[in-house]
């Protein structure tokens, strides 16, 4: 029986002694500007969902050994690092309101990842045209020209601009001002099937991200729409899962320096989000939070999940505005219909009314 009682202590101890450690590290990927190649990096990339579930073991652990004392202790250090570690913000508290609502106009935007039309581009179709919404930004918008084709029928009242089909569309009722298309450093990764990043260059297509200036009554707005990379290593094996992990982390932060020294150039209102492939705690939002403010967090005090639709998991989907913009309102749209493996995010935003601004 003590030998019994001293392996499950073991186990508890080793146990919070990891929970702890991955907490500790997600704390100094939220709250610190790590360098690009610091491995504490990959913390972040660790949901704190599975950390309460590692904890809840842990107390089960202390309890059937009887260590009240050590339980209620970790349960304490626990539900501390829940709240700030966790995707949770007081910023809600001071949610600003305009104090004239006819010097702003509203804009109703939604970021979704639709999984390459996985589930027909016909029930994609139908429901933007119910949604009504005035700008998507949509990721995994792999498109051919029949299928851009189809949606420019389809969806008559709706411009839409892509990223030449790999990836990435903008869709916008409200006049198109201008539109490019950035190259980014890295290089096409299969969204459905598996990479090898040997040969990912091979196919001498650069990922990119998209932006468009649309005339809001009279106000130039920047709408970008990103998703950062992901994928599938080649095989399963431990070797190839850690490279491939390796590979990501350095690519995202390639990819966020191109993107941030971008939006630095920037006048006038942005909005941007997508599909990022990273949890809240990660440097990468760490970083994005410098230049824009979360929209979801505006007026909530924690995160939702966005993937997966069938186990909601983590938070992948973002929307970001600049700071001279306020979010009216934003939900997550847990829809009755399956279209994709994420949920869309939109918001209602008030940009204010300006006639002059510089266009890029």
């Amino acid at each position: 029986m003590k030998i019994f009682k001293f392996i499950l202590s073991f186990i508890a101890y080793l146990m919070a002694l990891i929970a702890i450690v991955i907490s500790i590290g997600s704390a100094i990927c939220k709250f610190t500007d790590l360098p690009k190649d610091s491995f504490i990096q990959i913390f972040g990339y660790i949901t704190f969902y599975w950390i309460l579930v590692l904890s809840a073991v842990v107390l089960i652990l202390f309890l059937l050994i009887r260590n009240f004392r050590i339980a209620m202790l970790y349960l304490g250090v626990m539900i501390l690092f829940t709240l700030f570690l966790d995707d949770f913000s007081l910023n809600y508290m001071h949610h600003r309101k305009p104090e004239h609502y006819e010097a702003y106009d509203s804009i109703n935007v939604a970021a979704y990842n639709i999984k390459y039309y996985a589930y027909g581009i016909g029930n994609i179709s139908e429901f933007i045209k119910e949604s009504d919404y005035d700008v998507l930004l949509l990721s995994e918008s792999v498109l051919t020209t029949e299928k851009l084709e189809y949606l420019k029928r389809s969806l008559p009242a709706y411009s839409i601009l892509t990223d030449n089909g790999h990836d990435l569309s903008i869709l916008s009722k409200y006049p198109v001002l201008n539109y490019k298309i950035i190259e980014l450093p890295t290089y096409l990764a299969s969204l459905s099937g598996s990479n090898d990043i040997d040969n990912l260059k091979a196919s001498g297509i650069h990922r990119s991200f998209v932006h468009a200036i649309i005339n809001v009554n009279g106000t130039p707005v920047n709408v970008l729409s990103l998703r950062l990379i992901a994928g599938r290593p080649k095989d399963k094996s431990i070797n190839e899962d850690l490279r491939w992990g390796k590979y990501l982390l350095n690519a995202q932060n390639e990819e966020l320096s191109v993107f941030i020294n971008y939006l630095q150039t920037l006048n006038g209102p942005v909005i941007f989000g997508g599909d990022l492939n990273v949890s809240p705690n990660t440097e990468i939002i760490h970083q994005i939070n410098h230049y824009a403010e979360d929209t979801f967090l505006d007026d909530h005090a924690f995160g939702s999940f966005t993937f997966k639709v069938s186990c909601p998991t983590m938070r992948l989907d973002y929307l970001f505005h600049s700071k001279d913009i306020i979010t009216k309102k934003s939900e997550i749209v847990k829809m009755g219909i399956v279209l994709s493996d994420h949920f869309p995010i939109r918001a209602e935003f008030l940009i204010p009314k300006k006639t002059e601004q510089a266009i890029k």
